[in-house]
């Protein structure tokens, strides 16, 4: 049996992984443990999967493939539309416990990855953008979007109050003037962060000026 030969079982496998995942985070994760949630033996998860890093990649393209359902309309010029995917990804990232650690590192070129990259040097090549830099860019959005989320679900409840404590003000006095709540405050910094990006992205088209 293979992944492609049974392609709906296989899918439940995915999901059922994306589920463990949820409950336990991703280093709860074995084969062993999700044979025996979906009450299959062991072997039949090996036949579908060669091992784990195939079953990672294959859960890495589920994520992917609800980006552009997620993806609402930007507007009609491309740092808008730019914009919304990043904002689609960082939406079905954070949905997923460790969404980041299990999309990042994922190089498999399937459907659903190949379709948001297409769509993403689609809009950066109707701006104008050539295709090297087309491509450049879209993995800068792509890898800013996976560093926030991992930040985003990294930080636990007490991060705030270990923040607060850390910068003595006398050695760090910058640091120590620094309003936690707004460094935690992960929607403003992403908004802020994706502008910044648009920004430098309108000026390359620009001839960098």
């Amino acid at each position: 049996m293979s992944m492609r030969a049974d392609g709906g079982r296989a899918e439940t496998v995915v999901r059922a992984a994306l589920a463990l995942v949820d409950s336990g985070g991703l280093e709860s994760l074995t084969m062993r443990k999700l044979a025996a949630s979906l009450d299959m033996q062991l072997p039949t998860i090996y036949r579908m999967f060669d091992g784990k890093r195939e079953l990672l990649d294959e859960m890495a393209e589920a994520l992917i493939g609800d980006v552009l359902d997620r993806v609402r309309p930007g507007g009609a010029g491309w740092p808008e539309r730019v914009a919304a995917l990043a904002r689609g990804l960082r939406a079905v990232l954070l949905e997923q416990r460790d969404g980041a650690r299990i999309v990042g590192g994922s190089y498999t070129a399937k459907q659903p990855t190949m379709t948001v990259a297409e769509t993403a040097l689609t809009d950066l090549g109707e701006a104008g953008f050539p295709p090297e830099t087309a491509i450049w860019a879209g993995t800068t959005v792509f890898c800013y979007v996976l560093g926030e989320v991992l930040e985003q679900q990294g930080a636990d409840g007490g991060a705030a109050e270990s923040l607060a404590g850390s910068a003595p003000g006398g050695a760090y006095p910058h640091l120590a003037a620094m309003p936690v709540e707004r460094f935690l405050d992960f929607d403003a910094r992403f908004e802020f962060g994706l502008r910044v990006i648009l920004a430098g992205l309108r000026a390359e088209l620009s001839g960098g000026t």
